[in-house]
């Protein structure tokens, strides 16, 4: 709620003073005269006194609130200086991390600011790391403020970014930046920087396949620097990329030896403490190496108090647990709300907890290994149910196969992080390590290969779901309705259940005729590439160079989620400067000089992209002109044309942009830039 109206609310603290003052008053008065009406607004009042609560810690950790974060210089710094303040994630082709500002040169005067920013730089050297965590740094520049999404419906990362409190972002060359020394603000986070990259070195030492070793290191560490895109999107396909990311699964096995060895031996009170004391040492301390994700936070505070009731012989109960643990999370940083691996962490501990014995009890299997298969297929429906709604929200697909996949590969996966962490603890011991890491990296090769082979499986995912934030609300609304139905057996809950699944169809189905109806033409905002799409009904084509037919992420990220959203599955790709065709109402015509004109539904766009050579005879009355790939061009050649718009696409370079911007403005023609305005959308 404070995201939406608290920011332009500054009375946090006085309204927490006050209903806390209130709810002192109240809990006295109900004390002395043993009123009930009373104690019940002392309840209401000590929950207002929780959302105050919430408000003024949200206002304390929203870093643009203070006085002199970058967001609030009225003036362009011309150099700063900052700590790196994050892990360093190494590419093949950058580096990237986050800097903690700590002053910045403005008007010749350095000063003191504050703030976060998300630096790359070229990965171009022999070097591992161009920097490390603790390093300061001399930067030359200023920071940019992050970029907004540009094309209808893109993954809003500048939304993203700022819900870790980063506002601004720079790409550094080699030139641009000096280190000053190292000194890190936080010698645990350092510390376990350090073991980490020392255990992640062990592990490729170890484990000589790159491929696996890729995964080995996302398995037990958390790291995904050298995961294969290939290898990602197959987990994805399967359901099981959770395996490839350190959270609450990995905790929990971890954890359940631990309890083993604490249930099967006999101790007293001081010792059983003392046990207690090591596990959650080394747990804490495999959170702090794995990277303290929110989903491992989770994990690692849950089961901290798990094991201390277990040592005062108090019972718990999972449900109070995971509100303490929530509370705690949210507490310490409001915006772990919106990360993603927090919502799905806690909404599976959830399903698991809530689902799980449901669907367990609907058989009773006496053989122990095929129960044991049942209650692994049961944990990942309950699962994968109370996920399914934010999962389609966020992206846009479903894993068919994902009963099969965890039944098969959690398990493999739980033995290959067994045998990788004995490895890495046993390392000193010759001849041992080796031989766990070759039974690690067994399991390793036949996790992929299995995961592999699930993802080949017809119609193994079901991509271009599109749901909204409401609906999703309803899912949930239908989920909890139907569990309730199936638990008390009360009709009534059957009845809401249907009422929901009547708005959910009669919103798909409104949906649809919009689709069916719709006709409308864009320009996408692309880095380094050019696309068109022209939209009928559900239908598209999709007019892009070789660049973003060579690069699956640019397309995904920029815009597939748009064609989803529109009904659009798959469109059909024509190539710019292809032979003259006509595809689903597109006609193109590739001119002798290299250039291109589109038609389609009565609009005309002329696709340049070599120098004009050719001058129509009579003049062309023509809606776009898109200049594209740096085309040297003069303004007074396009004057034998007539048009709306003349469009700067993203495969220009900056310089190219604001020449052009310049030199036709000066002509007084129309000019268009998506670098900067975004992608053209034009509704026929």
């Amino acid at each position: 709620m404070y995201t939406t109206i608290g920011e332009g609310f500054r009375f946090a603290p006085e309204v927490f003073t006050f209903f806390v003052a209130l709810f002192l008053g109240l809990y006295g008065y109900s004390r002395n005269y043993r009123s009930a009406e009373i104690n019940s607004w002392v309840g209401i009042v000590g929950l207002f006194c929780f959302a105050a609560a919430g408000f003024w810690v949200t206002e304390l950790r929203t870093p643009h609130l203070q006085a002199n974060h970058l967001t609030n210089l009225t003036q362009k710094p011309a150099y700063y200086t900052g700590i790196v303040n994050d892990y360093v994630i190494q590419k093949p082709g950058y580096q990237r991390t986050v800097l903690a500002v700590e002053k910045v040169l403005v008007n010749g005067k350095w000063q003191k600011a504050t703030g976060q920013v998300q630096v790359t730089v070229p990965h171009d050297t022999p070097e591992d790391y161009a920097f490390t965590y603790g390093d300061k740094l001399l930067i030359k520049g200023a920071p940019l403020t992050v970029q907004g999404p540009l094309n209808p419906e893109q993954f809003n990362y500048k939304a993203y970014l700022q819900k870790k409190g980063i506002y601004h972002r720079q790409n550094l060359q080699s030139h641009q930046f000096a280190k000053l020394g190292n000194d890190p603000p936080n010698f645990l986070f350092y510390l376990s920087i350090q073991i980490r990259r020392y255990l992640e070195e062990t592990i490729k030492e170890k484990v000589e396949a790159k491929r696996e070793a890729g995964i080995s290191t996302a398995l037990i560490l958390g790291v995904k620097d050298d995961l294969d895109n290939d290898v990602r999107d197959s987990y994805a396909a399967t359901g099981t990329m959770h395996v490839l990311a350190v959270s609450g699964m990995h905790v929990g096995l971890i954890f359940g030896v631990f309890l083993m060895l604490f249930k099967s031996v006999n101790l007293n009170k001081s010792q059983r403490l003392l046990f207690v004391v090591v596990v959650l040492a080394l747990l804490w301390l495999y959170a702090f190496v794995t990277g303290l994700s929110a989903s491992v936070l989770r994990a690692v505070l849950m089961f901290s108090l798990v094991m201390i009731a277990m040592v005062w012989s108090r019972r718990h109960n999972i449900y109070n647990t995971l509100a303490i643990v929530a509370f705690l999370l949210l507490f310490y940083d409001p915006y772990f709300l919106f990360d993603v691996g927090f919502q799905l962490s806690f909404l599976a501990v959830l399903g698991i907890v809530a689902i799980h014995p449901g669907i367990y009890s609907l058989l009773e299997i006496n053989n122990r290994f095929l129960d044991k298969i049942w209650e692994f297929f049961s944990i990942a429906v309950a699962a994968q149910l109370i996920t399914l709604p934010l999962g389609i929200y966020y992206f846009h697909q479903f894993p068919v196969y994902f009963w099969l996949a965890n039944v098969v590969v959690v398990p493999v996966s739980t033995f290959g992080l067994y045998a990788g962490l004995l490895g890495l603890v046993l390392n000193w011991v010759p001849y041992l390590s080796d031989l766990l890491f070759t039974v690690h990296f067994g399991f390793i090769w036949l996790m992929n290969e299995i995961n592999l082979l699930l993802s080949t499986f017809p119609h193994a995912l079901i991509n271009g779901l599109d749901i909204t934030a409401q609906q999703s609300w309803l899912l949930y609304g239908l989920l909890a309705l139907f569990t309730l139905f199936l638990v008390r057996k009360n009709l009534k809950y059957l009845a809401f259940a249907t009422l929901i699944v009547g708005v959910l169809s009669v919103e798909q189905i409104l949906e649809i005729i919009t689709q069916q109806n719709q006709k409308l033409l864009t320009i996408y905002s692309l880095r380094g590439s050019s696309a068109i799409a022209f939209i009928q009904d559900q239908q598209a084509v999709l007019v892009a160079d070789s660049s973003l037919a060579a690069d699956k992420q640019n397309y995904s990220f920029n815009i597939q989620a748009h064609l989803w959203d529109l009904g659009v599955t798959a469109p059909a790709v024509k190539l710019v400067g292809q032979k003259p065709e006509q595809t689903a109402g597109v006609v193109s015509e590739v001119l002798p000089d290299g250039n291109e004109l589109l038609v389609w539904e009565g609009k005309k766009i002329l696709l340049i992209r070599k120098p004009l050579k050719v001058q129509p005879v009579t003049t062309i009355a023509l809606d776009y002109i898109i200049l594209v790939q740096n085309v040297r061009l003069k303004p007074e050649t396009l004057q034998a044309f007539t048009f709306k718009t003349i469009v700067l696409d993203g495969s220009n370079k900056p310089w190219y942009v604001e020449r052009m911007k310049e030199e036709l403005d000066k002509k007084g023609m129309p000019v268009y830039d998506v670098t900067t305005s975004g992608a053209l959308v034009q509704q026929l």
